[in-house]
């Protein structure tokens, strides 16, 4: 039944048909929210359910018992499910309605699997490569690699929302290489953003942080919080150079300190960092090496 209703779930007919429930989600949340809602969906196949028709609201809230922390995650890739499924009228109840899910559980992020990080950094797209660098390096989110125009990179820095960002070399080797590739296949464009994709190459506006999060295979957010937490560990939990160097607030640096006494943390590991261009140079070595 799973993997039935996730196509099901992800087809974009069955999204487009549900505009009077919810905007067409895009095609990284409905990843996302598949694969939140996965496993109380294959816990209901494993108890013999052959229809999400079946599942009632105490489906539901045991499920919801046995997510964790992850609870509140769960109940709303649940929710979209079914809002869709009920708006295609595939079910004609929506058993998560009404069930309240508290507040999201903060999460401690943790590092990064750094043979995955690697692909992406050595992604034959140039395109990939690029911004699979400005991520893991500088910590870039989508929403400020969409925003980066031609001119924001000069003289080896990228300046951006305020901050002057100096740029490693394994950075820099890739924008050259994608700024090459950009050249020769839209010579001709008109667009100021770095990134071009077929769409926007022929008008002057920037892409999508949707598009660059698909691009990055989910991995942005996750190579950010990897470069954060070095940051972290390399200084000893100094909340006020990570604001400094990553544009975070105050509050958003503190979600990072209980990393510092994390039982699957060691900072010794981390005791060859030290702050500046040295903390840069280990994380290209253990990277690109």
């Amino acid at each position: 039944m799973s993997s039935t209703h996730c196509r099901v779930i992800a087809r974009p007919d069955v999204a487009e048909s549900s505009a009077n429930a919810e905007r067409v989600l895009q095609i990284c949340t409905v990843q996302q929210t598949i694969r939140a809602a996965l496993p109380a969906i294959e816990s209901w196949a494993d108890q013999g359910h052959t229809s999400l028709r079946e599942i009632t609201r105490h489906d539901v809230l045991t499920a919801l018992a046995t997510a964790g922390p992850g609870r509140a995650s769960t109940l709303t890739a649940l929710r979209h499910v079914f809002r869709v499924l009920k708006a295609r009228q595939v079910v004609f109840v929506n058993p998560t309605a009404r069930i309240r899910s508290g507040s999201p559980t903060k999460t401690i992020p943790l590092p990064a699997d750094l043979d995955t990080v690697r692909a992406v950094l050595r992604s034959e797209d140039p395109t990939v490569a690029a911004m699979a660098a400005l991520t893991a390096f500088h910590a870039l989110t989508p929403a400020h690699l969409s925003a980066i125009t031609l001119t924001d990179i000069r003289d080896g820095r990228l300046h951006i929302a305020g901050r002057v960002v100096v740029l490693a070399e394994p950075v820099r080797q890739r924008l050259r290489v994608y700024l090459d590739h950009r050249a020769r296949r839209w010579p001709a464009t008109a667009n100021p953003y770095l990134f071009l994709h077929q769409r926007n190459a022929l008008r002057t506006s920037p892409p999508k942080p949707d598009w660059i999060s698909l691009r990055l295979a989910g991995m942005a957010q996750i190579m950010r919080e990897d470069r954060i937490l070095d940051e972290l560990l390399a200084t000893g939990g100094d909340l006020r150079r990570l604001c400094d160097l990553f544009g975070l607030s105050i509050s958003g640096a503190e979600r990072y300190l209980g990393a510092l006494n994390h039982p699957d943390l060691d900072p010794a590991d981390h005791s060859t960092h030290q702050p500046s261009s040295n903390s840069i140079d280990t994380i290209a070595s253990s990277l690109i090496g």
